[in-house]
């Protein structure tokens, strides 16, 4: 993977995590803990998410086999999925994936939402899942999947300061500017789903690619 590839790929996956939608639905879902307890669930999250990305890397190929599920098929289902998560972030509306009242309520109690719903599905998603993949499914050598796994540690980190530094980041930047930057990340991931989209119908129909 080259360098503009591999920046490729960060910015793709940072704009599929929604970091700022995700900050929201953390400060949410985190609105009766301390302070304290905030950043040990930001933590938690951290971990949580690269450990699902570097399971995905490793492992997801293995599973497309065992389901007998092709790469042009799973491409094409990944597409429509970020075209889904793409228009509601168009929209100013939370992901097709939602958490619940529930999910508040269940930290309020003392249960902890660092893995779900916050690691997986709000940060992690389908479309976060199906971009890792793909992005594996076709490498031959072990050096790409370690590159990429190298790329997600650097994204958790990431995403994991920011839910660290959430109250912060939030008084700094304010909600209706995280507003205006989600929905231009949301025309983004529907570009992305587009060309998803079509690679994934060209290798279903390589008719369509004969021309």
């Amino acid at each position: 993977m080259t360098i503009a590839e591999s920046i490729q790929f960060l910015v793709a996956m940072a704009v599929l995590m929604n970091p700022l939608g995700s900050l929201s639905i953390f400060l949410d879902l985190t609105r009766h803990a301390d302070l304290t307890e905030k950043r040990s669930i930001a933590c938690q999250t951290g971990i949580a998410i690269i450990t699902i990305m570097l399971m995905s890397i490793w492992m997801g190929r293995e599973l497309l086999v065992i389901f007998g599920i092709t790469i042009p098929a799973f491409r094409f289902a990944g597409g429509f999925i970020l075209l889904l998560v793409g228009l509601s972030m168009l929209q100013s509306r939370e992901s097709p994936i939602r958490h619940t009242a529930d999910d508040a309520e269940g930290l309020k109690n003392g249960e902890s939402v660092a893995v779900v719903p916050l690691a997986v599905p709000i940060i992690v998603g389908p479309g976060v899942i199906s971009t890792l993949v793909l992005a594996t499914g076709d490498q031959a050598s072990h050096m790409p999947k370690l590159w990429l796994s190298l790329l997600c540690v650097v994204l958790s980190i990431g995403m994991g300061a920011l839910l660290y530094y959430a109250n912060t980041i939030t008084r700094l930047i304010g909600i209706s500017i995280i507003k205006v930057i989600t929905r231009i990340m949301g025309m983004i991931i529907m570009s992305i789903a587009v060309g998803m989209l079509a690679g994934g119908l060209v290798g279903l129909l390589p008719i369509l690619n004969a021309h």
